[in-house]
């Protein structure tokens, strides 16, 4: 009997490894497709030009449009 009890543990611990193991995997493959996505992003903007620009630190008015401007 004792034998039985100890594969079925050593079982259990195994997969339980085993699955831990594989979480981690997912997690950083995910991580690192994020960031892979980025990259890209990152390159196709600068290969047609274009550039991010925060609103709130830009010198132009933060989306605010007067009507004379429009008009103007």
């Amino acid at each position: 009997m004792p034998k039985s009890r100890h594969r079925k543990n050593q079982k259990k611990k195994s997969r339980a490894r085993t699955e831990k193991v594989q979480s981690q995997q997912r997690a950083l493959r995910k991580k690192m497709q994020e960031e892979f996505e980025k990259e890209m992003e990152k390159a196709k903007n600068k290969k047609f030009g274009i550039e991010e620009v925060d609103p709130s630190t830009s010198p132009e008015k933060s989306g605010e449009v007067n009507f004379e401007e429009i008009k103007g």
